[in-house]
C-alpha cells in the first residue's frame, strides 16, 4: 500500500451545469466549499488531459474532497447507473444515522432512488441522484 498523507480518496466529478451541482451538493447536502483552483490549458496539455482548461471546486465531505470539475464547454452526459458504463460509477457515504440523513435531505428536496432497502440486521443502503444523474449512495444503520 502507498504511504498516503491522507487516509481517504478524493473523487473529482466533472459537471455539465456548475451552479447547479454546486448548490446541490452545498445547499441540500451539506458539503461545505472550501478551495476553488483553476488549471490552464498548457498545465493541461502537458499533464496529458487533453489540452482543455477547467475548473475545480473542492467540497469537503467528512475527510474528504469531492471535486466539482467545470469545463468552458459542457462534455456530454454518460450512460447512467453503474452497468452503463466501465469505469467509476458511484460515490458512496457512510452515515451514522440513515433515516435522520434521508429526512433532512428529504426536506431540502433531494428525491431518492428507493426507500432504505436493508442489506444486514446493521446496514442499509439508498441511492440518489445529482443533477447531472451521477449515483450516491448512501450506507449506514
Amino acid at each position: 500500500m502507498p504511504d498516503l498523507q491522507r487516509p481517504v480518496i478524493d473523487v473529482g466529478l466533472v459537471v455539465r451545469d456548475f451552479d447547479r451541482a454546486l448548490a446541490f451538493y452545498r445547499d441540500k447536502l451539506g458539503f461545505t466549499p472550501t478551495r476553488r483552483l483553476g488549471m490552464d490549458a498548457e498545465t493541461s496539455q502537458r499533464a496529458g488531459l487533453g489540452g482543455a482548461s477547467f475548473e475545480i471546486q473542492y467540497m469537503q465531505v467528512g475527510d474528504a474532497n469531492l471535486k466539482l470539475v467545470r469545463f468552458e464547454s459542457a462534455p456530454p452526459a454518460g450512460p447512467a447507473g453503474p452497468g452503463g458504463a466501465a469505469g467509476y460509477r458511484y460515490v458512496t457515504l457512510w452515515v451514522k444515522d440513515l433515516a435522520k440523513t434521508c429526512a433532512e435531505w428529504k426536506a431540502k428536496g433531494v428525491e431518492f432512488l428507493s426507500e432504505p432497502i436493508r442489506r444486514t440486521p446493521e446496514l442499509q443502503m439508498v441511492f440518489l441522484k445529482d443533477p447531472d444523474g451521477n449515483l450516491i449512495e448512501l450506507l449506514g444503520p
